[in-house]
C-alpha cells in the first residue's frame, strides 16, 4: 500500500519555485503530427515580496520559445511577443488557450502524449526556473 502511494506521488509534477516565483499546472497541448508550432499553458505565482520580471523562454526539445500574447483585433487573432513580463508581488498570471502562452517553435522531434516538455524561464536577476509541463489532451472550451 505504501509503496503504491509512493509511486502514485512521484507521477504527480510537482509545482516549480524559484526567486518567490510559482509554477502550477502546466500542460502542452496535444497537437497533430508534423505540427511546426506548440503552445504551453501554465499559471504563474509570484509569492514573493518584490516583483519578478520574465525575461527570456526556452525548451531544449524546441528550436525557439518566445512568450506571446493572442489579442483580437476586428476578428482576427494576432500574437504579440513579450519581451519582458513583469508579475507584482501576490499577483498571478494565467497562460492559457486565446491569451497569454508560451510559443514552442520547430521541435526537434516527435512530441506525443504522456511526454514531458521541458521549459525555462529566464529571470532578470540571472535565475531561472525550470519545470516540466506534460503534453495532454486539451479539452474543448479550454
Amino acid at each position: 500500500m505504501m509503496r503504491s502511494l509512493l509511486a502514485a506521488c512521484l507521477l504527480v509534477p510537482l509545482p516549480a519555485w524559484a526567486n518567490g516565483l510559482l509554477v502550477s499546472d502546466p500542460m502542452v497541448p496535444m497537437a497533430p503530427p508534423g505540427v511546426m508550432a506548440h503552445a504551453a499553458f501554465l499559471t504563474l505565482e509570484n509569492t514573493g515580496m518584490d516583483p519578478v520580471s520574465v525575461v527570456g523562454v526556452s525548451s531544449e526539445g524546441y528550436r525557439m520559445a518566445h512568450i506571446h500574447r493572442t489579442v483580437e483585433v476586428g476578428g482576427v487573432a494576432t500574437m504579440t511577443s513579450i519581451d519582458v513580463l513583469e508579475i507584482a508581488p501576490g499577483q498571478t498570471v494565467t497562460f492559457a488557450h486565446g491569451g497569454l502562452h508560451v510559443m514552442l517553435m520547430h521541435p526537434k522531434g516527435p512530441v506525443g502524449m504522456d511526454d514531458s516538455v521541458p521549459i525555462t524561464f529566464n529571470l532578470s536577476d540571472g535565475t531561472t526556473l525550470s519545470f516540466e509541463a506534460p503534453v495532454k489532451h486539451m479539452a474543448h472550451g479550454s
